[in-house]
């Protein structure tokens, strides 16, 4: 192993993030073989506003199962191609405590209801979470719901955990109080990206000193200073999972969806996926790419950064990516959607199963690429 790369891996070897969250009453949130049956009711002023303003936050009511929670900030999300509107079939976001101190649901304040207008399987955001989550890379847990907005059937959603402090306690317990920070759209670490959660009015020292140090000239010293900065074990992990599963949306390849953590006190930075509804699409997607996102750039186009990136992919596919095993997590999550979703609209439920079928043959193409390809990338 190369000195250098030698002496990074000695410098990550303890990251901020636990090997594993601790079981945590949230975990049945994301049960596989739950649906969550989700009823949102807004006023008719709510409902104006989200027409005329969509990601300003109004007062709904929340049922999700059988609790019911009032007062519940909700708002439209969505980028270029999720985006809808109220009246159609909306992606939106659930603040429980926007409103109400301490509102919660199982331990989350926060979630997110996915119109995965974008992936017909509604699979891709939980399986590459699960994946990631094996890797020992943080990212939000996923799972499945059967919305109604005023009593309109609206259909399935993927149900996903919403990035916040909360978040960071559980995938962070020994240092939560940095700077998240939301990567937006097609923006990279030297935009004026949006503050999550940490410092209210941040001098964002922290992105400036990351940004400096990708423009060192000097390829070497600048994969150093970056390497000082930034957990690179889990940045590769991060680049391992998005060139596996196909994902050409992602920080690496397009500076897009992604959140970026500060631990405090100087903790090195995580890079964490989000967004993962467009995977698996290109099957035959090479496994090594130039990159659009400038830390990629830095870490990734290195000699060292990429053997560690290597070394990634082999033990996530070894380990973790064994086709029966990928269709027997399809199967835990599929069936008692499809299940549900029966109850409401068989039509839909038939389509979706029909989905499924498609995405479990994807992924053996995909598996079967790569067990080829893999071992020639060097």
């Amino acid at each position: 192993m190369p000195r250098l790369l030698a002496g990074l891996l000695a410098l990550v070897a303890v990251p901020a993030f636990g090997q594993s969250p601790k079981p945590h009453p949230s975990d049945e949130v994301f049960k596989p073989g739950t649906v969550w049956k989700v009823k949102i009711t807004a006023d008719e002023a709510a409902v104006k506003s989200l027409r005329a303003a969509p990601r300003t936050y109004v007062k709904c009511t929340l049922q999700i199962g059988d609790t019911v929670l009032k007062d519940v900030g909700v708002h439209i999300k969505g980028a270029a191609g999720s985006s809808r509107g109220w009246d159609d079939k909306p992606a939106l976001t659930l603040n429980l405590d926007k409103f109400v101190k301490k509102q919660e649901f199982k331990g989350p304040d926060k979630f997110h209801l996915n119109n995965s207008v974008q992936d017909g399987s509604y699979m891709n955001e939980i399986m590459c979470s699960e994946l990631a989550r094996k890797m020992n890379l943080p990212t939000a847990r996923a799972g499945h719901a059967i919305v109604e907005l005023n009593g309109r059937k609206v259909g399935l959603y993927v149900l996903k955990e919403g990035y916040n402090k909360g978040f960071l306690k559980r995938y962070f317990p020994t240092a939560p109080g940095g700077n998240l920070y939301d990567g937006g759209f097609l923006q990279d670490i030297n935009a004026d990206l949006k503050l999550d959660s940490g410092d209210p009015m941040p001098k964002r020292t922290d992105l400036k000193a990351l940004v400096k140090a990708c423009q060192e000239p000097d390829a070497k010293k600048r994969f150093e200073a970056v390497g000082k900065l930034v957990d690179v074990d889990q940045f590769a992990t991060n680049a391992a999972l998005q060139l596996l599963a196909c994902d050409w949306d992602g920080y690496m390849r397009n500076r897009n969806n992604y959140r970026v953590y500060f631990p405090p006190n100087g903790g090195k930075a995580v890079f964490i996926p989000h967004g993962m509804d467009q995977m698996f699409g290109n099957t035959n997607d090479a496994l090594w790419h130039g990159y659009g996102g400038m830390v990629a750039g830095a870490l990734l186009n290195h000699p060292d950064g990429k053997k560690l990136t290597i070394a990634k992919m082999n033990e996530m596919f070894d380990k973790h990516m064994k086709l029966d095993d990928l269709h027997k997590r399809v199967d835990a999550w599929a069936t008692p959607t499809a299940e549900a979703l029966k109850a409401v609209d068989k039509n839909a439920a038939n389509g979706f199963l029909n989905e499924i079928k498609n995405y479990k043959e994807r992924l053996r193409q995909r598996v079967e690429y790569v067990k080829r390809e893999l071992p020639k990338v060097k």
